[in-house]
């Protein structure tokens, strides 16, 4: 199951989110993901699903890819939706739109991550970010944690993926917790110990913070006429 996951990866496609810019796509992330905190109202949070699902019908992603990627929240989900019902039955339809806010969450990252080379993530985020030069912040040090963050997604499923595997070769029962928090220890020793290889050879390649990616954007039709969908979008939410 987890191999399957598609969340932190790139998949070409020729589509009409592909080609927007993706400074516009990853301001798009940031603000509907602080807008979906304002929706309380079931109404509202209908819309707003249709937006997201036309935005990943745009974007070509297949409907298989978004339910593999939420599977392994379904437990999380269910025991929420369980502590609801048991302990405050009376506020049981907050607990669904808070689940609904974490599933958009989810969605509109798959989205994002889909779409978007991490390349140009990166490229984005140190385009977003030059005027806080002057505050002596290297925006090009955050645009490169970042990509690497999401470089790092996808590898750390694959690694938990070979640990359980190595594990359960051995005979181990997953469901004991003292198992549970050997496999989370081996995974943080793996993880710590590529992030050192990785900051070793970015030395040894001599990285430069100072320096400045050749990358430039330009908005097009598109880019347009996107902005003017969210807005309508925000207004008829928010409002």
């Amino acid at each position: 199951m987890i191999r399957s996951l598609a969340f932190g990866q790139y998949i070409h496609k020729d589509s009409v989110v592909h080609k927007l810019d993706p400074r516009i796509k990853l301001c798009y992330l940031l603000l509907t993901s602080i807008l979906i905190f304002f929706i309380t109202s079931p109404y509202k949070a209908a819309l707003f699903s249709l937006f997201v699902a036309s935005s990943a019908a745009l974007a070509k992603i297949e409907f298989q890819i978004i339910i593999k990627n939420l599977r392994p929240f379904f437990f999380i989900f269910t025991f929420i939706m369980s502590m609801y019902a048991i302990f405050s039955p009376e506020q049981f339809a907050l607990g669904l739109i808070a689940i609904w806010r974490f599933f958009v969450l989810v969605v509109l990252s798959l989205i994002f991550t889909f779409t978007t080379t991490i390349s140009s993530i990166t490229a984005s985020i140190e385009n977003l970010l030059r005027p806080l030069k002057i505050f002596g912040i290297h925006s090009r040090n955050a645009a490169v944690m970042t990509a690497v963050t999401l470089r790092f997604i996808p590898v750390m499923f694959l690694s938990l993926e070979k640990l359980r595997e190595a594990m359960l070769a051995r005979l181990a029962n997953l469901r004991k917790t003292k198992n549970i928090r050997l496999m989370m220890l081996a995974m943080l020793e793996k993880m710590f110990k590529s992030a050192h290889n990785l900051s070793c050879a970015m030395q040894a390649r001599l990285y430069n913070e100072d320096a400045e990616s050749s990358k430039t954007f330009s908005l097009s039709k598109s880019d347009y006429i996107s902005i003017f969908v969210i807005l309508v979008v925000i207004s008829i939410v928010y409002y």
